[in-house]
């Protein structure tokens, strides 16, 4: 080194606000490759990290998270509806839901949950269908992201929301937070053995975990005779093309894969925690690159 070089310090502070993702199994989730994507489109010095956190472990991983001071992150499953007791403060969507995707830790310390699951599936719906409203919708599945989308429909007006579960106790539970909040129907019908389709129905929704990280697994379910067209939505991104949307396909639907739900509520993910908008075609563009690289 000559000795007249200048010397400039690597780590002059402030300190890069750090994001998290956590989840079980989480090997294959492809967010911190779009988020960062996003913090780039933003010049934005953010750091995310892909932790697994055992189901057990969640309250002692909340605590160090937030000893720590990472300033927000993303859960997924199977955390989205335990993570709430750890938060000290829910908006009234994950309160409504009962479930949390989205963290920001405020200026205060405190940590604030919400969902976002719900409306970056409706912008993704909507692209495609246009409108829900008057709209018969079934979900299949009634956990966080079920409840999360379902919440948006009901706030849509679609014209009814059936809710489709193994677990009665769970769906009919959900089924009473949302009546009453629009026109909408909210129905529950059971899920015994093979569930067909209704013919009436012109959105269904995938909402379980069914077929995650797992391209040979599918939701027991058949697409009889049709009367009209119908949108066939999967939640799960990984892999895209899911054995539920090829049958679908198979039987004349329009499929819509899991790609632009996850796209859209990481936008708003990333919008809580700078207060800024990021280049969404960025992250689908990451989400494209981790995809081909796998």
């Amino acid at each position: 080194m000559k000795s007249n070089a200048k010397l400039h310090a690597l780590m002059k502070g402030p300190l890069s606000p750090l994001y998290f993702c956590i989840g079980d199994p989480i090997v294959g989730n492809p967010t911190e490759h779009m988020v960062e994507a996003a913090f780039a489109s933003l010049d934005y010095n953010g750091r995310y990290l892909t932790c697994n956190v055992n189901a057990g472990d969640l309250g002692g991983a909340m605590w160090g998270l937030r000893s720590l001071q990472f300033a927000g992150g993303n859960v997924t499953a199977p955390h989205k509806m335990r993570v709430l007791e750890y938060l000290d403060e829910l908006s009234e969507a994950a309160m409504l839901i009962g479930a949390v995707n989205c963290i920001t830790r405020r200026k205060d310390g405190t940590y604030y949950g919400d969902n976002t699951d719900g409306k970056g599936f409706l912008e993704a719906l909507l692209e495609k269908a246009g409108s829900v409203e008057n709209k018969k919708v079934v979900i299949l599945g009634s956990g966080g992201a079920a409840g999360a989308i379902s919440a948006e429909l009901v706030l849509a007006k679609a014209g009814e929301v059936v809710l489709v579960n193994r677990t009665q106790e769970r769906a009919l539970s959900l089924a009473k937070r949302l009546t009453g909040i629009s026109s909408t129907k909210v129905s529950v019908q059971p899920w015994q053995g093979t569930y067909e389709i209704d013919s009436d129905a012109e959105v269904v929704v995938q909402a379980t975990s069914v077929g995650l990280f797992s391209p040979s697994r599918c939701v027991d379910v058949q697409f009889g005779k049709r009367n009209n067209a119908l949108f066939a939505c999967d939640v799960v991104f990984n892999p895209v093309q899911t054995l539920f949307l090829k049958r679908a396909q198979d039987a004349g639907c329009i499929a819509i894969d899991g790609l632009g739900m996850l796209v859209n509520q990481g936008a708003l993910a990333v919008r809580s925690w700078t207060g800024e908008d990021p280049d969404r075609l960025a992250m689908r563009e990451a989400l494209d690159e981790a995809f081909l690289c796998e």
